[in-house]
């Protein structure tokens, strides 16, 4: 548990530094998020979420933040990172290739692409307790659909719609039950002992080689 909390922890600690430090020295990051169809706009794809134009857009981000990011490590566990990779860069590029000409900055748009990859996670995957946590997800955060709408021309509702889009398209590739494969004849398991087994015995040593073969679906 305590392993699944150091990087939503880290990552929010690493924005509210971000933000602390533009505010205490006067900087303006603004220039550093994401300008579309701009060569001088691609390093905000990967600089653009750590950057809050004031207080309330920062407490509105990092108070969804790092429960859908702990949400992810405690569900992928093995894959956490490539996905939070996957959902981050597409959501970016995705905002730099299709959004208006403006510098788009913040975390809401990775937060819409977690949301979205985790409810749909549950629902393409038949693991235990997956379609309990997409319903949760509805539950705490089932109103920011609306976010996708532009409704309000100083936020960023491009953000929110490719980050919603690319936790869709990443569900249906790193959470959905990839088929199971039908062993072809011939193929062995070699189990515990409990099957088939002869013994090659000496005076001193007697050996169990334990063998069997199946064919069966796993």
């Amino acid at each position: 548990m305590k392993t699944s909390l150091v990087f939503p922890i880290a990552y929010t600690v690493t924005v509210l530094f971000v933000y602390v430090l533009e505010n205490v020295f006067n900087f303006d990051f603004a220039p550093c998020g994401i300008f579309p169809r701009r060569i001088f706009g691609l390093p905000g794809i990967l600089f653009s979420p750590f950057i809050h134009g004031d207080i309330n857009h920062l407490l509105s981000n990092i108070s969804a933040l790092p429960v859908l990011m702990w949400l992810l490590t405690v569900l992928y566990k093995r894959n956490y990172i490539i996905i939070f990779s996957a959902l981050y860069f597409l959501t970016g590029f995705s905002v730099w290739l299709f959004g208006r000409e403006s510098f788009h900055i913040g975390a809401s748009g990775i937060i819409y692409a977690l949301a979205s990859f985790i409810f749909f996670g549950g629902i393409v995957s038949h693991k235990n307790g997956a379609a309990a946590i997409s319903l949760l997800v509805v539950l705490l955060y089932g109103s920011m659909v609306w976010g996708v709408l532009p409704t309000d021309g100083h936020i960023s509702w491009e953000s929110h719609l490719f980050g919603g889009v690319s936790g869709f398209v990443c569900a249906f590739i790193f959470a959905k039950d990839k088929p199971k494969k039908l062993k072809k004849d011939g193929d062995f398991d070699y189990q515990s002992p409990g099957f088939e087994h002869f013994s090659l015995t000496d005076n001193r040593y007697k050996i169990n080689i334990n063998y069997s073969k199946k064919n069966e679906t796993i």
